[in-house]
C-alpha cells in the first residue's frame, strides 16, 4: 500500500515517513514497518538516512535523467515485443485502457487520469508476459511519479492526449519502426515537460492519505 501511495503521488518527494504515525495507521510493529522500509529502499522508492529515519525519495536532476534513460531502453524493447506478438486479447486490453483514459479526461478527473497514464506503461510491460520487464517497469513508473510530482504540477498527466493511442495503433499494425519512434518521442515529451518546483512537507497530513486508501 505504501508503494501504491508513492506511485500514485499521494506522498510527496522528500516527505519524512514517521514510524510512530505509520505504525498507528497500519496497526503494525516498528519491526514490521522497518522491513517494509528496507524493501522500498532497495527499490529506491524511499531513502533511509542513518539516525534520521525514512523519507520518500526526492530524486535529483541526475536521478531523473537516469530514470528516463532506463525507461527508453526498456520501453522500446517492450513495444517492439508487443508489435511482433500482440493478439486480439492484448489489443482489447489496450483499447479498454485507452477508453478509461478518455473517460477520465472527458470528466475532468485529473488525479484518475494521472494514475491511468502512468499505468499504461506498466500495462504494456505486463502484456509482454515477461515478468522481469514488469518488475523493472513497476519500479521505474514509481520513480517517474516522484520525478513528475517534484518537477511538474501535481495534477499534470505529463502525457499528451493522443500519444498513447498512436502507440497502440502502431502495435496493432505491427509497425516496429513506427512504434519505436513513437515511444521514444513520447518519453522525450514527458521528460521535456518537467520543471523544478519546491515542495513543502512540513505539515503534510500522512494519516489522511492512508485512511482514504484503507476504506
Amino acid at each position: 500500500m505504501m508503494f501504491a501511495a508513492i506511485a500514485h503521488r499521494k506522498l510527496p518527494p522528500g516527505l519524512k515517513l514517521s514510524e510512530e504515525r505509520l505504525c498507528r495507521v497500519f496497526g503494525v510493529s516498528r519491526t514490521r514497518l522497518r522491513e517494509v522500509f528496507f524493501r522500498l529502499a532497495q527499490d529506491r522508492i524511499i531513502t533511509l538516512k542513518p539516525n534520521h529515519g525514512a523519507y520518500v525519495t526526492r530524486p535529483s536532476a541526475k536521478d531523473a535523467l537516469e530514470v528516463f534513460a532506463a525507461r527508453r531502453a526498456l520501453e522500446v524493447s517492450v513495444v517492439e515485443v508487443l508489435a511482433l506478438k500482440a493478439d486480439e486479447a492484448v489489443l482489447t486490453r489496450l483499447q479498454q485502457h485507452l477508453q478509461d483514459e478518455a473517460q477520465a479526461r472527458a470528466e475532468g478527473q485529473h488525479e484518475r487520469l494521472t494514475q491511468l497514464t502512468g499505468e499504461f506503461h506498466l500495462l504494456l510491460a505486463e502484456l509482454t508476459g515477461n515478468s522481469l520487464f514488469t518488475d523493472i517497469m513497476r519500479r521505474l513508473t514509481a520513480l517517474s511519479s516522484l520525478i513528475i510530482s517534484l518537477y511538474d504540477s501535481p495534477n499534470a498527466s505529463a502525457c499528451k492526449d493522443d500519444e498513447h493511442s498512436e502507440i497502440v495503433e502502431a502495435i496493432r499494425t505491427a509497425d516496429v519502426a513506427q512504434v519505436r519512434h513513437l515511444m521514444l518521442e513520447h518519453l522525450d515529451h514527458v521528460e521535456k515537460s518537467l520543471k523544478i518546483e519546491d515542495e513543502d512537507q512540513e505539515d503534510f497530513d500522512i494519516e489522511s492519505v492512508f485512511s482514504e486508501m484503507l476504506r
